[in-house]
């Protein structure tokens, strides 16, 4: 049993590091690496860059007020321009423009003016599609890519307070620095009651520390809050396995195929603890 317990903290520690390591690459902007699923841990939400914003003022740029316009500054005034109609040397005729239609520009009013979605309910339709495309990838590759995406957004809350006490818990967590990285944990799910990746880093640091009943009750709190979240389901199945529960691990590592088919690492223990538990049914 402890040979085992050692085993999977070391199993644990290294999936633990994989997080960290997309975490600081999410934190640095280096953009989406290649995740890893059926760990404890989760990953980050990405930041976007800003957009690139127009402003450009043609007359305001080429002609100063008092010399005229743009065209005349250029030396284009009195020339007939490609296609409009009347002789050279007389104005322009414009093209005619359809005006708007009242219909259509009532309708871009009314959805400039709608009210944005608030960000929990944004995440949760990001988190929806992710995982439907998780469920349907067809190569192991693109399902991995797509683990990332889902633990980078799992890793991101909208308190700035609460993003920096993550990150420096998970520092302490990598250092080994266990009972410093608990203090902070315990102060971030305070914080984020109902944030499941808060309560998933400090059953992974539990873990590691030896407290598996600790870890079990913070998974358990991880479910709750996200039914889905496949590395807190993966650390139940390897407690529960390593406490000799193999029936039972199985049928969580399943439930958590079930999230991520592609995943090697519980098809390999679902393949194993199958043989193992319709061995001992025979």
């Amino acid at each position: 049993m402890r040979a085992y317990l050692l085993y999977a903290a070391s199993l644990a520690a290294a999936m633990v590091s994989a997080d960290f390591v997309l975490a600081q690459a999410h934190a640095e902007g280096l953009g989406v690496p290649h995740g890893r699923g059926g760990e404890i841990t989760g990953g980050g939400a990405p930041n976007l860059p800003p957009g690139p914003s127009s402003g450009f003022d043609r007359d305001g740029l080429w002609a100063a007020p008092e010399k005229g316009t743009a065209e005349e500054n250029l030396g284009l005034e009195g020339r007939k321009p490609v296609g409009s109609t009347g002789p050279p040397g007389l104005p322009a005729q414009a093209p005619a423009v359809a005006p708007k239609s009242g219909v259509a520009e009532a309708k871009r009013l009314k959805q400039a003016l709608a009210p944005k979605p608030a960000p929990e309910a944004m995440r949760k339709q990001m988190l929806d599609a992710l995982f439907v495309r998780l469920r349907n990838a067809g190569d192991r590759g693109d399902a991995e890519s797509i683990a990332a995406s889902i633990a980078r957004v799992w890793l991101q809350s909208d308190s700035d307070t609460a993003n920096l006490l993550m990150q420096r818990a998970m520092v302490s967590m990598q250092a080994r620095q266990y009972p410093l990285a608990l203090s902070l944990f315990d102060k971030l799910v305070a914080l984020e009651p109902d944030w499941a990746e808060a309560w998933n880093q400090r059953a992974t640091t539990r873990f590691l520390a030896g407290d598996t009943d600790g870890a079990m009750a913070d998974i358990d709190r991880v479910i709750k809050l996200e039914p889905r979240h496949f590395g807190a389901l993966t650390g139940m199945g390897m407690i529960l396995q390593g406490a000799g529960l193999e029936k039972s691990a199985l049928e969580i590592f399943k439930k958590a195929l079930g999230i991520y088919p592609l995943e090697p690492n519980i098809q390999k223990l679902v393949e194993k603890l199958t043989l193992e538990v319709e061995g001992e049914d025979i």
